[in-house]
């Protein structure tokens, strides 16, 4: 997958494909810094990104999610738009063509 950066507003965030350990991606939001482990694909990959794009719109939207936690919210953000395409195959071959 060849995507070098995201734009979030007026912010760029540069998109690394790295081999990782124990996770499947992060964002360094100090550094605008997306990196996701090259070895994902499928929804895993769909499910990774989705998860490091709700970090980033927190962060650059300065939520305060302090209640519940960041970390829990994302986790199950993620998991959820994960369930949704694997139940529904016809929505995800649809929303790749897009």
């Amino acid at each position: 997958m060849n995507i070098p950066s995201i734009k979030y507003g007026r912010n760029k965030i540069t998109v690394q494909f790295k081999i990782l350990q124990d996770l499947y991606g992060f964002y360094e939001p100090n550094k605008n810094l997306l990196v996701i482990d090259k070895r994902v694909k499928g929804l895993k990959l769909f499910n990774t990104i989705m998860h490091e794009l709700f970090h980033i719109i927190i962060n650059h939207a300065d939520i305060d999610v302090n209640k519940r936690g960041e970390e829990p919210i994302a986790q199950a953000v993620g998991d959820g738009y994960e369930k949704v395409f694997k139940q529904n195959p016809k929505l995800w071959t649809l929303l790749t063509k897009l």
